[in-house]
């Protein structure tokens, strides 16, 4: 196994704390792997191994915890035959009222609870009632940039800029990273494309029309990076011949975000200091995914490396926002620890016309946060107050949005 230090280090932090572990993320980004990971660093601490016990819904023998009266009491004789337990549960999800066991099996047994789930499900309607409050989330995605090259086992060198459009190209889930054969690399996006949209979108929504759904689902990943609306897409569906109403095109967007497979970036304004409720932008957790939809757009680079950024910034616990100035829009607003910064990125902004309408986004700003352009240029083209970011500089972590 590859170690991600990012994610193994905040479960080893919170350790021993009352709070319920919730590892969420799309499915196959590394989540079962990490819990794995987990379990062996508590044995290298010295953890007896009857003190871990491990449940996993996709093994057929752990069927029966599904009931959720056989799993509280399967792991309440466990909690009870020792001095404690770590408990590891791999796809929650598949417990009806697994919320209701958790808190109960955490209030009543000396347990150290960690929980996967791959549906944003997890935490709506009672598993709210039972857990707020009481639980810590670990938001899990693909690889990064960064972690795509460890996998790969490349060096940071002359290859970089080839293996990163290999990365925009092929995607970033672990498996994919894992193998450089083209035809299998395929196979493992459209299992990836099928097993996500079939079984955690068309199966858990209960979709009746895949097709027009689909139509939504390209729409929304070919505009990455644009501000869109259910109005505005429900309108091009009607202009495309199809009856498609706005609430349902929400409800697809809605179970997309839900599946983790889009994510969803509101808007600010900044001059008006308040969040807006209409048109926000989408990302793709995966690029690989999206092409496996769309194909290869070799034209809309620059969108990519936009939705790339944008993870990286959630990676490193950044809260972001698309941020409106006046009637200018700026790609990223993003703030943490009290500190704020503005990014714009673009592929390239080498050409002065481009420089300056990535610029111009800043003009008026009511504050003194610091202003980036973020893109793939090697020169130093900072000016007039913007620093400029090399993108691989910023996505290998040689530098950051609040430094």
């Amino acid at each position: 196994m590859i170690l991600r230090p990012q994610y193994l280090d905040q479960l080893t932090r919170s350790k021993g704390t009352d709070f319920v572990k919730i590892l969420t993320g799309v499915r196959r980004s590394g989540k079962s792997t990490l819990l794995q990971m987990y379990r062996t660093w508590l044995l290298g601490e010295g953890v007896a191994p009857s003190d871990i016990l491990e449940i996993n819904f996709e093994r057929f023998e752990d069927a029966p915890f599904r009931d959720a009266k056989v799993l509280h009491e399967f792991v309440g004789r466990r909690a009870s035959a020792g001095e404690g337990l770590f408990l590891l549960i791999d796809e929650v999800q598949e417990v009806p009222e697994w919320a209701r066991v958790v808190n109960s099996l955490r209030v009543s047994f000396k347990v150290d609870i960690y929980l996967t789930g791959s549906n944003a499900s997890l935490f709506s309607g009672d598993s709210l009632t039972y857990l707020a409050g009481r639980y810590l989330e670990i938001r899990v995605f693909p690889l990064s940039f960064a972690e795509f090259l460890a996998f790969r086992g490349a060096p940071e060198d002359i290859q970089t800029a080839r293996l990163f459009e290999t990365y925009l190209r092929d995607g970033s889930f672990p498996a994919v990273a894992l193998t450089e054969e083209p035809s299998l690399i395929r196979t493992i996006n459209q299992g990836l494309f099928d097993s996500i949209f079939a079984r955690d979108i068309l199966m858990r929504g209960q979709i009746r029309d895949p097709g027009s759904f689909l139509k939504v689902a390209k729409f929304v990943f070919e505009n990455v990076g644009s501000s869109v609306s259910a109005n505005n897409i429900a309108n091009v569906m009607k202009s495309e011949g199809s009856s498609l109403k706005a609430d349902t095109v929400d409800n697809y967007l809605k179970l997309m975000c839900d599946a983790f497979i889009l994510y969803q970036c509101d808007r600010f304004d900044i001059r008006g200091k308040g969040r807006l409720r209409t048109n926000g932008k989408y990302y793709a957790v995966d690029t690989g995914i999206r092409n496996q939809l769309l194909g290869v757009d070799a034209s809309n680079r620059g969108h990519l490396l936009e939705n790339v950024v944008y993870f990286e910034l959630l990676r490193r616990g950044y809260q972001v926002q698309t941020g409106k100035n006046g009637g200018l829009e700026i790609d990223f607003m993003v703030e943490k620890d009290r500190q704020r910064a503005y990014v714009q990125t673009c592929w390239s902004i080498m050409d002065e016309e481009t420089r300056k309408r990535e610029q111009a986004a800043f003009r008026g700003l009511p504050d003194a946060f610091p202003r980036y352009v973020l893109s793939m240029d090697d020169f130093d083209l900072s000016e007039q107050g913007v620093r400029h970011l090399r993108a691989f500089d910023f996505l290998l972590g040689k530098t950051d949005a609040l430094r």
